[in-house]
């Protein structure tokens, strides 16, 4: 019975689904934590900065957890009304905002000294800040995105980007190398029966070998025995023939023709026997058995002796 093909369990499949996911989750996670942790670092990439919003200054406009990207370097005058992200800003009465994005209002020159003039929208303090804490000039925000990093980079977000696919990655792989076990059962279980059917053919086969070389000894003996019983009759008429019947007056042409009469029978019967022995001899050449040959043969030479000793007698 040829190797049957275990076939791959869906459960095994969706196991390493997961695993692929687990895999980038966790590598998304933990780019994320590195680039994010620290809320007054702007992450730079080609010219870019990136910036995550923690507050709401600048609602509705910008709201919170959106994620700000900047092209790098400080604005002129004509940039006035667009958001800018600077660091280390501080407000009136010693406020502290430090990295943030605020609304560009005016550039103003004070003993020499270059100063940006900044603001929330929903507030209405300005903050001077010098040309050295201006990271970039913002283009785009990204809300979806922005939450997303967001709880990426929170302990709910260890659960969802790692525990469940992690849970999930162990529960298809076990339901998968479960579903393998049982294929390998089934498969087990047919090549068991299979080989029975195997042994009980074969077991079949030995017993009509046995039937049939049973039955060719049976045929040997009864071929013993009609030879003995040829002999025996072939000596009776003989002795009759050797009798010296020839002084109580029976004439000896006589004699000739009781044995023909009385050896009549006995050709007849092995001329039958014959036929039968020859249509078993085919039956035992296609088993290749060369006992069953040589009591055929040696059935046909006594027929052939008795013939050639009954013409000599006659």
């Amino acid at each position: 019975m040829g190797n049957q093909e275990v076939k791959t369990s869906p459960c095994k499949v969706l196991g390493i689904i997961f695993l692929i996911i687990l895999i980038l989750s966790a590598a998304f996670v933990a780019v994320v934590h590195i680039a994010f942790k620290n809320e007054n670092v702007t992450p730079s990439i080609g010219g870019y900065s990136l910036y995550l919003i923690h507050d709401d200054y600048m609602v509705p406009n910008i709201k919170k957890n959106a994620l700000i990207l900047a092209t790098n370097g400080k604005p002129s005058q004509e940039d006035v009304g667009k958001v800018i992200i600077a660091d280390d800003v501080s407000g009136k009465n010693g406020t502290t905002y430090g990295t943030t994005a605020m609304r560009f209002v005016n550039l103003v020159s004070e003993n020499k000294n270059l100063y940006y003039e900044l603001k929330f929208d929903n507030s209405v303090d300005t903050v001077m800040v010098k040309g050295n804490k201006i990271v970039g000039i913002a283009n785009y925000q990204f809300e979806l995105l922005g939450k997303i990093i967001t709880l990426a980079n929170s302990t709910l977000g260890y659960v969802v980007f790692i525990g469940i696919p992690a849970l999930l990655m162990i529960i298809f792989l076990a339901l998968g190398k479960h579903s393998k076990t049982k294929q390998l059962e089934a498969i087990e279980k047919r090549r068991e029966r299979y080989n029975e059917k195997v042994e009980d053919k074969h077991d079949d086969s030995q017993a009509s070998f046995d039937e049939f070389v049973n039955e060719k000894e049976i045929l040997h003996k009864d071929v013993h025995q009609e030879n003995s019983t040829a002999q025996l009759s072939d000596s009776k008429s003989s002795e009759i023939l050797n009798e010296p019947l020839i002084e109580e007056g029976v004439n000896k042409d006589d004699l000739v023709e009781m044995k023909e009469d009385l050896t009549k029978p006995t050709n007849s019967a092995i001329e039958e026997l014959m036929k039968i022995l020859e249509e078993e001899n085919a039956k035992l050449k296609e088993f290749e058995l060369p006992k069953a040959e040589k009591a055929v043969k040696d059935a046909h030479d006594s027929h052939q002796e008795m013939l050639k000793d009954n013409d000599d007698s006659q």
